[in-house]
């Protein structure tokens, strides 16, 4: 009934429904019931594709920016290998996934991970089956394709290691303070030292 309703409202606005579905073919990352967000993450925007319900996991004091887009998985277009059409998705409309994927030994990337205290620029895209490590900063514009070690910086496309932020040791040492674990007020009687120099943070927190 209430699709109908829409479709009606839609067609006196001189535009077909399912047209506009189609266009807008995504969730909102907020939105979508199979991504988990972690405490103080936030996003302006960011969209989901799926086809599957895959997870999306992403980490603690992420910061997304606007537009950024997850494909949670490929669609079922490289169970084939003779052909990249999700052929069997598309003649069984009805067609079980669970059952599919037993039928024909589907493999394909799903779900998406990121760790903790990440950085996503504007208009990035991260395609599926890809690990984000903690610390991590996305150039906007980028194409994320395969796994991004941890306080590294990446931009481009394909996605590209630019640099990292520190050396090994202090990278291992930052893992190991893990400071996005800390109680909330914790972290704000502990402000001041965010805004110092990372060796001295480093320095004082270490284990």
């Amino acid at each position: 009934m209430m699709f109908f309703i829409r479709s009606l409202i839609w067609r006196v606005l001189g535009l077909n429904f399912k047209n506009v579905l189609r266009i807008h073919d995504y969730i909102f990352l907020k939105d979508d019931p199979y991504t988990t967000l972690g405490h103080r993450t936030y996003e302006n925007g960011a969209l989901v594709w799926r086809w599957t319900k895959s997870e999306i996991i992403i980490g603690k004091y992420c910061s997304i920016a606007n537009n950024v887009r997850f494909i949670a998985d490929e669609g079922h277009h490289t169970t084939s290998k003779i052909t990249s059409f999700p052929l069997a998705i598309n003649l069984y409309k009805n067609v079980n996934e669970s059952e599919f994927n037993k039928k024909w030994n589907v493999e394909q990337k799903e779900g998406i991970t990121i760790g903790n205290d990440v950085w996503i620029g504007m208009n990035s895209i991260i395609l599926p089956g890809v690990h984000i490590g903690d610390g991590v900063t996305i150039a906007a514009n980028s194409i994320v394709t395969k796994d991004v070690p941890d306080y590294s910086v990446v931009g481009g496309n394909p996605a590209k290691i630019l640099k990292f932020k520190f050396n090994k040791s202090q990278i291992d040492i930052l893992k190991k303070i893990s400071w996005w674990d800390w109680d909330e007020d914790l972290i704000k009687e502990r402000i001041d030292d965010f805004y110092t120099n990372p060796e001295s943070f480093i320095e004082k927190y270490q284990l």
